[in-house]
């Protein structure tokens, strides 16, 4: 063959495969991927390098000692508190008239020391660690060691050798039977000997019956994050009837968490339940668990739960009965042996996970390096295989801490060691709890999206009391912050963190991009519409006029952040802020929207139809930048993480290039101003922003910034990922994972402005890839096969009869899909035209 047909026949061969895989939408449950795990040489010396295992309902951090071994566990219904938590003695009627009269003369500070002394609530209650379970393995020196977390099976192990022996430790954590489960194995028969035993931080009672430990507790029945004197000073003490007495005084035992009597016996019950299967060798009782001698391989199964039976009812009084679930989840493996287990738990976990698979082609290959070494090196070796495998861990995290059933994920996911956790492991709804949230859709996991739709269903009701009784208005409320009572009041301290009355609005529209995403009708009409419509029922009344005649919101922040005015006075609230308007209109445009789609409520519809066209319309200030509050402000710091008033550009979908030239423009200018350095989730945002923007260049070098080593024992000031890839606020933080997620697929993706838009923020850093199985809006599953920065074929496959409108490089085109058929496209079908079909 000579050289010219060798030539030929590589090309050929390399289209031809890389067209292959661009058709291949069919999971493949036996894939693996050494791309897809990550691996250490060393134990986890802190809880941030041990590695993350969960199935949506119970998560365990694997620290893999070898002689020595700490699983710290979860369960995402234990919390702290009861429904009777939420202090609900808030009313702004009183003092209304007043706030608005000083915002008028302008004199936000007077009206922001009302509102903190008349407005808030008190502080919600804290997600709890349930325990820890140890192993001490007998052996001596350790060599060959090695731990790793296969994100492609949705595995952890340990490995190494002691005395000749070969050891190899596998955990999972299995959705369809609802238990973690460990097999340790040895290449030496009657060699696996250890004692284990499980403890808790909780007070806790420990019962051993055979091969079998129980562990009993009880969680705090009040946790406060903040100090006694923080209470004090802001004179909260009546808000804090567990811990002050009527005149303000402290009670004896007054602290920051109490347990049983001391808070008349509140706190939900909590049992854990472990079963050891032992092929040979001897299992025995010790006074606090379970030794076993000469086996040749033992398997561990692990069930958690609590008494929690629901937001509003009572754990400790009409709880369930955690010992009798446990019972019941146990009973079920009694004759099922690890390997179904494992194919089980593999086959459930690879019908989601597979759905997606993204590659970047590299000169380097790092992926048989040790990830914490690989994060170290990357500003001076970029590793774009750590870009992909950081892509795939976020969709790992939400499969792993969000499954259909269960809670939805909390600041920390469903992975926490603290009793006092950093913001009280909070739903935090003014950016963190929905970004977790932002990759569910787009990258083909809409399943884990259901417990965050009960979320906001659950809100809905006790923001409807909120909405009655601290407003007098209908419809439903929520504030900045809830925990699993789904408290809806604002919390406590502070204005600027504090109040913020349009959670709701962003929360009911992930349930309108769900539908957008999967077509649904049914949920449209049965869950979307009546919480969208309640939403909007509570802003239409909340409205009033400026003196321009637009309609805006009478009082509220822009997250977090303060402004100064009036010769370097500085406050956190004003009238109108930007994004307030933003997701009121964003509410409205949905609500008018699935109304006509379901033909309900036309009355209705015209007055928010009317209300829509009385909006305050966007601004942009002296800077050229998109203006953050009614009046063109300049912030207090001018780099602050919170990019509010960019709600409209993402997750929103009311700015963009075609359709609002200038705000776009404004929008560039601000984040310009704001600056590339960030916080962990906040890079996270900004990523998206980027990418939005279509500027991909500056989306990958946000990226840089992200993949940098925070190391938590040295303590760390500036945001990155920590040796387990956790994202770092820091602290940690996983909407951080989830916005870089959501992020990389907006790069190459995007659908919110009625186009698939191929491509449309793709780096340079990024020349040669190939990206299949994300979602556009539509139901339409999308791959995507690029070569030196240019795309070489893309395949659109939909779920129903449909014309769409394409877009790559600046050219659209029209497609009719029909369903279940793939159609492909490539860079000669743009190129043979400039125009719109």
């Amino acid at each position: 063959m000579n050289k010219r047909n060798r030539v030929f026949k590589f090309y050929l061969i390399l289209i031809i495969s890389l067209f292959v895989g661009c058709n291949e939408f069919t999971p493949d449950a036996e894939r693996v991927d050494t791309a897809l795990i990550l691996k250490y040489a060393t134990p986890a010396e802190t809880w941030t390098e041990a590695l993350p295992i969960g199935n949506g309902r119970q998560g365990a951090m694997v620290y893999g000692g070898a002689l020595t071994e700490q699983i710290q566990l979860n369960e995402n219904t234990l919390y702290s508190g009861e429904p009777s938590s939420t202090y609900k003695g808030t009313d702004v009627r009183p003092t209304y008239k007043s706030v608005m009269a000083l915002i008028a003369s302008e004199k936000y500070a007077e009206a922001e020391k009302i509102m903190a002394n008349n407005w808030l609530g008190r502080l919600h209650q804290s997600y709890q660690p349930f325990g820890n379970l140890y192993f001490h393995f007998e052996g001596d020196s350790v060599s060959h060691y090695e731990r790793s977390l296969d994100i492609g099976k949705s595995i952890s192990a340990v490995r190494y050798n002691t005395q000749g022996v070969h050891y190899k430790r596998e955990i999972l954590a299995s959705y369809p039977d609802s238990v973690i489960a460990m097999r340790i194995s040895a290449d030496k028969k009657k060699s696996i000997s250890f004692k284990t035993f499980l403890k808790s931080v909780h007070p806790t009672e420990i019962v051993v019956k055979g091969n079998t430990i129980i562990l009993k507790g009880q969680a705090p029945g009040f946790v406060l994050r903040r100090s006694l004197e923080n209470v004090e000073s802001n004179a909260d003490q009546h808000k804090y009837p567990e811990i002050f007495n009527k005149d303000g005084s402290r009670k004896p035992f007054a602290k920051q968490v109490l347990y049983g009597e001391e808070v008349s016996g509140k706190g939900m019950f909590f049992e854990a339940r472990l079963d050891i299967k032992n092929q040979g060798g001897v299992v025995t009782e010790t006074e606090h668990g379970l030794s076993v001698s000469g086996a040749d391989e033992v398997v561990v199964l692990l069930s958690m739960a609590t008494s929690f039976n629901g937001f509003d009812k009572s754990p400790s009084l009409e709880g369930k009965d955690p010992g009798k679930l446990n019972e019941q989840i146990l009973s079920t493996l009694t004759d099922k042996t690890f390997d179904q287990i494992q194919t089980d738990h593999e086959r459930d976990y690879a019908a989601l996970f597979n759905r997606v698979e993204f590659t970047l082609d590299t000169k380097e290959d790092h992926s048989n390096e040790y990830t914490n070494k690989r994060l170290i090196n990357y500003a001076a070796k970029p590793d774009l295989g750590l870009n992909t495998l950081l892509f795939q861990y976020g969709r790992y995290l939400l499969i792993s801490g969000s499954r259909a059933g269960g809670q939805p994920l909390n600041l920390q996911g469903i992975w926490n060691d603290k009793v006092i956790p950093s913001w009280n492991s909070a739903y935090t709804m003014n950016i963190n709890a929905q970004m977790n949230y932002w990759p569910a859709e787009v990258t083909n996991l809409s399943e884990c999206h259901e417990p965050f739709f009960r979320l906001v269903k659950e809100l809905a009701i006790t923001g409807k009391e909120t909405a009655k009784n601290m407003y007098g208005n209908p419809g439903w409320v929520t504030h900045h912050n809830t925990d699993i009572w789904r408290p809806s009041y604002p919390a406590d301290n502070a204005v600027v963190y504090s109040y913020w009355p349009m959670g709701a609005g962003w929360l009911t529209n992930h349930l309108w991009e769900h539908y957008q995403f999967t077509n649904n009708e049914t949920f449209l009409k049965e869950e979307a519409y009546p919480l969208l419509k309640g939403s909007a029922a509570f802003f239409a009344s909340w409205l009033v006029e400026n003196e321009a005649g637009y309609l805006v919101t009478p009082v509220g922040t822009s997250p977090e952040n303060r402004f100064s005015y009036d010769n370097g006075q500085s406050a956190s609230i004003s009238a109108g802020a930007t994004m307030d308007i933003a997701i009121v209109r964003e509410n409205f445009e949905n609500v008018v929207k699935a109304s006509k789609r379901l033909d309900v409520d036309e009355t209705f519809r015209t007055h928010i139809e009317a209300l829509t066209q009385k909006l305050l319309p966007y601004q942009i200030g002296e800077r050229g930048q998109l203006q953050e509050w009614q009046f063109d402000f300049k912030e207090t710091d001018v780099n602050h993480r919170h990019l509010s008033h960019l709600y409209g550009l993402h997750p929103g979908d009311q700015i963009s290039k075609e359709k609002t030239p200038a705000l776009f423009k404004a929008a560039n200018k601000t984040l310009e101003l704001r600056g590339d350095e960030a916080t962990g989730w906040s890079m996270g945002w900004k990523i998206n922003f980027w990418s939005r923007m279509h500027d991909g260049n500056h989306a990958y070098s946000i990226i840089n910034n992200l993949f940098s080593f925070v190391n938590e024992k040295s303590a760390p000031t500036h945001g990155g990922l920590y040796a387990n890839l956790f994202d770092a606020h820091p602290p940690f933080q996983i909407d951080g994972n989830f916005g870089y997620t959501a992020g990389v697929a907006e790069m190459l993706l995007q659908s919110h402005t009625g186009e698939i838009h191929l491509l449309p923020a793709l780096p340079d850093a990024w020349p040669t890839g190939t990206i299949k199985g994300l979602k556009a809006r539509g139901d339409v599953r999308v791959a995507i096969n690029w070569k030196k920065g240019k795309l070489v074929k893309g395949v659109l496959k939909a779920s129903k009869a449909q014309t769409v409108v394409v877009k790559y490089a600046g050219v659209t085109k029209k497609i009719t899909l029909q369903p279940g058929e793939e159609h492909g496209l490539d860079w000669a079908f743009f190129r043979d035209s400039s125009q719109t079909n």
